[in-house]
């Protein structure tokens, strides 16, 4: 597996240090195994917490009180009383002599005709102008979706040029990585012939001294 990092064959200004589309020794089993066993080792010596560094409450929405407020009914499990229904019902007051409530009950029920009469007038425009306005939405709709199909197969094709790229360099540093080696083995084969040659000389020269010593000795 590639340990050094190593310069790419053709763009010499970016240091690979992975080849992931030339090293497939993960894909062994024992490699897997290997593996394995090394992150559950440093795993047991990782010091281990016993709490947690994060906070056990948060308060949300402290400077928003409308939200907390609503969060509060929501964690009490409390209905949503959000429209007040009862201002559309057309009642009269419960005491027939009551001057003041016959005069709310009136206004209530001119704002309630003024109401209709909005609805209907926009029911009016809907009729006339809804079509068109859908037909106008749709047509926008349809060129945003063009516009983003055009940019995602743009992206897409951005993303295998890369990823060809990366592959294409890879694959030369791999040949690189492969001269190195045989450069390296037939070095390190050359090394081991010159220790053995010397190893062997020093076994002469020691013989020899060794023999000199005889002669001069008798």
């Amino acid at each position: 597996m590639a340990t050094h990092a190593i310069e790419g064959a053709s763009r010499p200004d970016v240091d690979i240090d992975a080849l992931p589309y030339v090293d497939r020794e993960l894909d062994e089993d024992n490699m897997k195994v290997t593996v394995e066993r090394l992150i559950e080792q440093e795993m047991r010596r990782m010091k281990r917490t016993e709490r947690s560094q994060l906070p056990l409450t948060i308060d949300l929405f402290e400077h928003d009180p409308l939200l907390k407020q609503e969060l509060d009914r929501i964690q009490q499990k409390q209905g949503l009383d959000a429209l007040d229904t009862e201002r559309y019902e057309l009642k009269g007051p419960a005491d027939e002599n009551d001057i003041d409530g016959w005069k709310a009950a009136v206004n209530n029920t001119k704002s309630q005709l003024e109401s209709q009469a909005g609805s209907m007038f926009n029911l009016e425009l809907l009729q006339k102008y809804g079509a068109n306005a859908w037909r106008v939405h749709n047509y926008q709709l349809e060129t945003g979706l063009t516009d983003i199909k055009k940019n995602t197969e743009y992206l897409r094709n951005q993303i295998l040029e890369i990823n060809r790229e990366r592959k294409n360099d890879q694959t030369q540093a791999a040949a690189a990585l492969a001269s190195l080696e045989n450069k390296w083995s037939d070095l390190i084969t050359q090394n081991l012939q010159v220790d053995i040659a010397c190893a062997t000389l020093e076994s002469e020269v020691d013989e020899l001294r060794r023999y000199k010593q005889s002669i001069q000795n008798e």
